[in-house]
């Protein structure tokens, strides 16, 4: 019997730069996420904004079925926003995870849980996607 085809990742485009942006960085990410969990990046579907507290512009991501598209810029209508200061967004994507959210079992995850509960991160949206968003881009 033949061995199942290999899941094949959508494919990650940088789109628009900005001077103050750091989509490529955040596109890196997220293309070594979809990469390495390409089932769970074909699940991934909506708009995401990042924004910091930084002088940074915020980072766009659309997560469609032909495609990811990472730039940087505001979204039009992002089904999720997470807002902070960059140090602690990153910080949920280094977290271990358990269930899509950083796991309160482990030091680094209740630090990103922490950071989540005293306003540091701010979240809003579907909150769904961004458990399916930190298992794409969990280190």
């Amino acid at each position: 019997m033949p061995a199942p085809a290999a899941v094949q990742p959508p494919p990650v485009r940088l789109g628009a730069t900005a001077p103050d942006g750091i989509a490529a960085s955040i596109f890196a990410l997220v293309e070594r996420g979809v990469e390495r969990r390409p089932a769970i990046a074909l699940q991934v579907r909506g708009e995401v904004e990042l924004r910091f507290l930084e002088d940074l512009s915020p980072v766009r991501l659309a997560f469609a079925e032909q495609e990811v598209v990472v730039e940087d810029g505001a979204a039009q209508s992002p089904d999720l926003v997470i807002a902070g200061r960059l140090p602690h967004i990153v910080a949920l994507t280094t977290a271990p995870l358990l269930g899509g959210v950083p796991n309160p079992a482990s030091r680094r995850g209740r630090a990103a849980l922490a950071r989540v509960a005293n306003g540091r991160v701010k979240i809003s949206g579907d909150r769904a996607l961004g458990r399916r968003l930190l298992r794409v881009m969990a280190l």
